[in-house]
């Protein structure tokens, strides 16, 4: 195997993780033997039960902090603050592992005693030495932190070393120390905030970590180095309290790993929240049974019926002034996306859109993207927002949130996904009524052709003054039709097809064209307007079409009426229709798509002659 491939996180990571497993695997054989000393016999051991919850606790939190960090810089070797993190690991694994020794039911010599003392001082004084340069040099490197480094390794190490070997050598005064230590680390991350200010995403790091230390130190802090320091019983076990540290750990390795980093800020401010809500309950329960003298029950009531009526609102308050979040108004929202989808043009609508971005967001710079954008999602830490083309705009990039204050959270994501889905269903309700009007325009415009253009036509071909003018009347009703287009009502069949005939066979008479009229229909039958305008297009274009295109000498127009369908047939006896005339002028095209628009059939036949077939539904058909 090549040298290069012992190099590898994989391996890096199997050593520490091996010693790590071999000093777990002894602490749990050794706090297993029996008060009779060491045994091979497994049915000699004590239970797991038996050790207690404390021994166990210890060993976990020893086991999966040195794990983890050694994981962390198994992936980041050369980075100061991974290297600072897995000493830290070991550290904890040296006091955690430590203080298992005195809940050993065999017993020990005094040398072992004091060995198990050595070590548990010199990991929970070191871990406090090593957390405090990790946090001097992470997120951001404090100013100074070279000399900070070094004070504090000198001087809480000899304060350690004097506590160990000095003359009045006391292995409890390590919890003063370890106590001044994470006074340390709380001043190292309040710093850090503070240092970060200005970058979103390093005090979204910073804001998480000092949570974590908040609740990992703090608990440890407040449940056993504060009553050891200040002469007062431990309010938890020492190696229960030990959980605590694991916290630090998962929000270490969740901030050097940089997960999710826009997310941190949120969850930091989450965790302290419930952190306190936890804290002010317990409290005013200790409050109300030690100075009141309430029962315990009742004081419990009270002090978390006290909790949800003031803590809970000025949780909220001081989420939305910490975090800078407001919700915009739902009902301004939709009113500004409607504002823009109705916008005239498509440039007003893109202009409008990358405003009320602007607003909602704050950011300090928006942008075109050229690549195709699926959904919205966030890159680069928190600190850019990528959006989907939608009212007429390319997709968008939108960076540093709030002018640079803060960064994009999962929230912002649901929130933007939530506007540009509410600007898409806007923007197909605004197409669907755009194409209404061009549809509407369209059958305006068929109308005016089929029947406006032949009624015109009919009009300049006829001698008679009066009949004109008649003819111009008609015309003139036939406009108002067509723009009111008076759905749903309906004429009786036999007058409409009275006023056909009538005006066919004036048409066809002042160019010597014969008329046949034929109709199969039911007295009293009625037509609805709309199949009224159709079958007279109908006709009107095909005699239309004779009398310019055939020269017949003879129309036969037949009208069959049965319970489902009206057919209709206009023959000629004219030298026929070559069969690319129904692709040339709107005519024949508009006829063919009139008809198909009510369900139903067209066809030319040109041979001889040239014969129009047509069929439409009586009854309206339902859309598929």
């Amino acid at each position: 195997m090549r040298v290069q491939d012992m190099n590898t996180p994989l391996v890096r990571f199997a050593v520490p993780a091996l010693l790590v497993v071999a000093v777990t695997g002894m602490m749990t054989l050794a706090v297993l033997q029996p008060a009779s000393g060491p045994t091979d016999i497994v049915g000699n051991w004590r239970s797991p039960l038996e050790v207690g919850a404390g021994a166990w606790v210890s060993l976990l939190v020893g086991f999966g902090a040195c794990l983890v960090s050694a994981w962390v810089w198994a992936l980041k070797p050369a980075d100061p603050a991974a290297i600072l993190f897995a000493v830290s690991g070991l550290t904890t694994l040296m006091f955690s592992a430590a203080a298992v020794v005195w809940l050993f039911a065999m017993p020990l010599s005094e040398a072992g005693y004091l060995l198990a003392g050595i070590i548990n001082c010199i990991g929970a004084s070191g871990f406090g030495i090593v957390m405090m340069c990790l946090f001097m040099i992470y997120p951001v490197k404090l100013p100074g932190w070279r000399w900070m480094m070094v004070a504090t390794v000198l001087g809480f190490g000899a304060v350690t070393y004097w506590v160990m070997f000095g003359p009045a050598a006391d292995f409890m005064l390590v919890h003063p120390i370890t106590f001044w230590e994470m006074v340390g680390i709380f001043v190292l991350v309040g710093w850090q905030i503070f240092a970060t200010r200005d970058d979103p995403v390093q005090r979204s790091i910073a804001l998480w970590l000092g949570a974590a230390v908040v609740l990992g130190a703090g608990g440890f802090i407040s449940t056993v180095a504060f009553p050891h320091t200040f002469g007062f019983a431990p309010l938890l076990d020492e190696n229960i309290a030990f959980g605590f540290f694991l916290l630090i750990y998962v929000a270490l390795t969740v901030g050097l790993m940089r997960f999710r980093v826009f997310g941190l800020g949120g969850w930091a401010f989450q965790l302290m929240f419930h952190f306190l809500a936890a804290l002010t309950v317990l409290v005013l329960d200790l409050v109300l049974i030690g100075i009141l003298s309430f029962e315990p029950g009742a004081a419990f009531s009270v002090a978390l019926l006290a909790a949800a009526a003031v803590y809970l609102p000025m949780r909220s308050f001081a989420w939305r002034k910490l975090t800078g979040q407001a919700r915009p108004d739902e009902a301004e929202l939709f009113r500004a996306v409607i504002d823009i989808a109705l916008r005239p043009s498509g440039e007003e609508r893109a202009g409008q859109w990358r405003r009320l971005m602007r607003d909602i967001f704050g950011p300090l710079e928006v942008k075109p993207v050229e690549a195709a954008v699926a959904r919205v999602r966030v890159e680069d830490e928190g600190t850019l927002m990528v959006l989907p083309g939608v009212a007429d705009s390319p997709p968008l990039s939108l960076r540093y949130k709030n002018g640079g204050r803060g960064l994009y959270s999962p929230k912002d994501v649901t929130l933007a996904a939530q506007i540009v889905k509410l600007m898409r269903y806007a923007e197909e309700n605004r197409n669907a009524y755009d194409r209404g009007v061009s549809e509407e325009r369209a059958r305006i415009a068929r109308d005016i052709h089929d029947n406006i253009g032949a009624q015109l036509l009919r009009a300049l071909h006829s001698r008679e003054t009066g009949r004109k003018d008649a003819m111009i009347r008609e015309t003139l009703t036939d406009i108002r039709d067509v723009i009111n287009n008076a759905q749903g009502s309906e004429a009786p069949m036999e007058d409409v097809l009275a006023d056909l005939r009538a005006e066919t066979a004036d048409r066809l008479e002042p160019h010597g064209i014969a008329l046949g009229w034929t109709l199969h229909a039911a007295s009293g039958a009625l037509l609805s307007r709309q199949k009224v305008h159709a079958l007279r297009a109908l006709i009107r274009e095909a005699v239309s079409n004779a009398i310019k295109h055939a020269g017949a000498r003879r129309v036969e127009v037949t009208i069959r009426l049965g319970n489902d369908w009206l057919e209709l047939k206009v023959a000629d006896d004219g030298k026929g229709l070559p069969a690319q005339k129904a692709s040339l002028g709107n005519g024949l095209g508009n006829m063919k798509i009139r008809v198909e628009s009510f369900g139903g059939e067209m066809a030319l036949e040109s041979g001889a002659g040239t014969s129009l077939l047509a069929r439409i539904p009586v009854f309206e058909m339902a859309a598929e």
